[in-house]
């Protein structure tokens, strides 16, 4: 694919919607949302009352409430805490595939999760290094700019990753761009006057052969529709921090009480207050009087309004709601029932993931000379809580049903399958 400066410009246009909404659901899941930043909200204090300081000592709280953090980390959790185990057909290439996932599979499966919850999709790139072993990492999915082919398949043809990197002789960072399609990879870097050339990438040149066949990156898509979560409960997050927010305004406001004085006989407000602190008493004339005025907080309507927009976070994040009075001594059945939503939206990201580990395995094989598999079988583990009593109990009264590698694979205390059989075996001789 020919690539030149205003073809990288073009897809870095392209590319801004996408940014925008990855930075936003990003810091509504470090907890920086919405209306730490909203400014929409009137400075209530005037410049007069700043001069006289303000007696009503009108608050601007801002609280915000990691709910898109809950909701994405009960869904990768869920889904990803046991990456899938995969089976090629032979017993050597499983274990060198496993050998070469190594021991941060886990961390990278993770990675890959909570950016295709934040951004849509989780971007993975893999290479052979200096030695010609397998490597891969997640990318940053920012940093992507994806291209695909105009068939119905929608291949990936090409990949143009951009980031700053630190130029050692200037001293100063510079933005870098890197095309690659199934051959090669070229290197580009913006000028002072905006525009993007081929530039000596530092021990690499202007390009690089990859030699791996196809373009080294896969995507993970976090749904069938290629959005992230956020905008599926975002309005009511806003929606509760405004009212927390709100109410806790009203909290600090109200510790003032309100004077009304009626013909007052002192000269200024600052008489008053000396004689109402020292003596506990108030000049008044003639008819005069002092009435005090103190705000009353709707606090059952809030707490009604909160109670239902947070059961609605978790019905519309298809999330499970951690009150504890909501699991108490639940039976398998009921446990299942409360995961049943996240379920549904974990099963849906696991379909859109289940193609890129399938690719990740391939290009291990292919790299590592192995048989490139016809078919991979994956097999998927949820991490949820369970009745482990209901569960042994079953184990116990399948014996004799069913083959003991399915009873051991279903046991809450097994994790290897193949070393309890191996194990049991020794036992018994």
């Amino acid at each position: 694919m020919a690539v030149n400066r205003r073809t990288i410009r073009r897809l870095l246009q392209g590319h801004g919607n996408f940014i925008r909404e990855a930075e936003s659901a990003r810091r509504y899941f470090v907890n920086h949302n919405r209306i730490k930043d909203d400014n929409s909200v009137v400075q209530r204090q005037t410049e007069a009352e700043a001069a006289l300081g303000n007696p009503l000592r009108l608050a601007d709280n801002r609280i915000s409430h990691n709910w898109h953090n809950l909701l994405v980390t009960q869904k990768v959790s869920y889904a990803l805490s046991y990456p899938p185990l995969f089976d090629l057909g032979d017993k050597a290439a499983n274990q060198r595939v496993a050998e070469v996932l190594g021991d941060r599979y886990t961390t990278t499966a993770i990675q890959l999760g909570i950016d295709a919850s934040n951004t849509s999709v989780g971007w993975l790139h893999y290479w052979r290094d200096q030695s010609g072993a397998f490597r891969y990492h997640a990318v940053d999915p920012i940093q992507i700019v994806p291209v695909f082919s105009g068939t119905l398949d929608g291949d990936l043809v090409g990949v143009l990753r951009c980031y700053t990197m630190l130029d050692p002789e200037a001293g100063q960072h510079e933005h870098v761009c890197e095309f690659w399609d199934d051959t090669r990879v070229r290197f580009y870097r913006q000028n002072t006057a905006g525009n993007y050339a081929y530039f000596d990438y530092p021990d690499v040149g202007q390009e690089m052969v990859h030699g791996l066949g196809v373009v080294p990156f896969i995507p993970f898509w976090n749904n069938p529709q290629r959005m992230g979560d956020l905008p599926l409960y975002r309005d009511l997050i806003d929606a509760y921090d405004k009212v927390v927010s709100g109410f806790a305004n009203d909290m600090e406001d109200v510790q003032e009480v309100i004077f009304v004085i009626r013909n007052y006989g002192g000269e200024d407000k600052t008489e008053f207050l000396t004689d109402l602190k020292k003596s506990k008493t108030i000049k008044v004339e003639g008819d005069g009087g002092v009435d005090t005025i103190r705000a009353e907080i709707p606090y059952e309507a809030r707490g009604a309004f909160l109670e239902r927009v947070r059961r609605q976070i978790f019905v519309s994040g298809m999330g499970v709601d951690p009150d504890p009075e909501a699991f108490g001594d639940s039976s398998g059945v009921a446990l299942q029932f409360l995961y049943s939503l996240l379920e549904l939206k974990a099963g849906m990201m696991e379909t859109q993931f289940r193609p890129g580990f399938a690719e990740l395995v391939r290009a291990i094989c292919r790299v590592e000379g192995l048989a490139e598999p016809k078919t991979i079988l994956q097999t998927w583990t949820r991490n949820m809580i369970r009745n482990d009593l209901e569960t042994a109990q079953i184990a116990t009264q399948s014996v004799g049903v069913i083959s003991d590698q399915t009873i051991l694979k279903n046991h809450p205390w097994v994790e290897d399958v193949e070393a309890e059989l191996r194990q049991l075996k020794k036992e018994k001789e």
